[in-house]
């Protein structure tokens, strides 16, 4: 029996799985902005019944492999599209891998690099756990971070896995836990700066919503590849910063793992 909520193995997860994800992103972005948020925020969590925190690693000798980061960037036009920028994503995939490992060194950890399998049956077994956390985050944003969601029988607790499959991937990376990170990041066109200040100067006068430069969102997980299950999850959401540069990236990159069990 998997826990109530997890996502099971088996065929390649459909396109609409994966929006799911895109889907609670946006319900958590919008519960932020009803909030009057305007700086980063973050909320972490361990595994279990959500009262006690789950024993710290060992940094010395706990074997933690940094999965591929999921990440894209995107450019905000006037009109509010999201247009995919290959060049920013690579530098923001490669800026946040350089400072996960960073901040993980400076606490005594050093993240093992995953190896590609030579076998392309486990090239898309790991592809679609990667995909199933992506979708699991998503899961968890909904039904875990939003009270109106909560799963009745799970009464709080964050007993999500993402499967006995995982052991397959601790074996082949000779890791104990793997550390998936989910990003999305959008900056601004000159036309949508200049959308927002029309839309700051107007919402003055009439007190509607003004339009938003860009925002980091995501979230972090720490699974156990003994036994699939996710032992720690933090969520990130921001409208300051920058993925594209590396200090401000090393930033975000701290509050993306902020509660890390280290």
């Amino acid at each position: 029996m998997h826990p109530e909520g997890s996502v099971l193995m088996g065929a390649p997860l459909k396109t609409s799985q994966h929006r799911s994800t895109f889907h609670a992103l946006a319900i958590l972005v919008t519960a932020f902005a009803l909030a009057g948020c305007t700086t980063t925020l973050t909320e972490s969590h361990t595994g279990g019944d959500g009262t006690s925190e789950s024993a710290k690693l060992d940094a010395t000798n706990a074997r933690v492999v940094l999965m591929p980061v999921d990440i894209q960037v995107t450019e905000l036009t006037a009109a509010g599209l999201e247009e995919p920028k290959a060049d920013w994503t690579e530098a923001a995939r490669n800026n946040v891998i350089a400072g996960l490992n960073t901040t993980m060194a400076e606490h005594g950890l050093t993240l093992r690099r995953y190896k590609k399998p030579r076998s392309k049956k486990n090239v898309r077994r790991d592809e679609q756990l990667e995909k199933l956390h992506s979708t699991v985050g998503g899961t968890i944003l909904v039904h875990h971070y939003s009270q109106m969601n909560r799963l009745p029988t799970k009464q709080g607790r964050m007993d999500w896995t993402l499967g006995r499959t995982a052991r397959n991937l601790g074996n082949d990376q000779n890791a104990e836990f793997a550390l998936y990170v989910f990003m999305r990041d959008s900056y601004a066109t000159s036309g949508r700066k200049a959308a927002m200040v029309a839309s700051t100067i107007v919402g003055g006068l009439l007190g509607t919503p003004v339009a938003k430069a860009g925002e980091r969102i995501g979230f972090a997980s720490l699974v156990d590849l003994r036994s699939g299950d996710i032992v720690w999850f933090n969520v990130l959401y921001s409208d300051s910063g920058d993925l594209r540069e590396a200090e401000p990236a090393r930033e975000v990159v701290d509050d993306l793992i902020s509660g890390f069990p280290i």
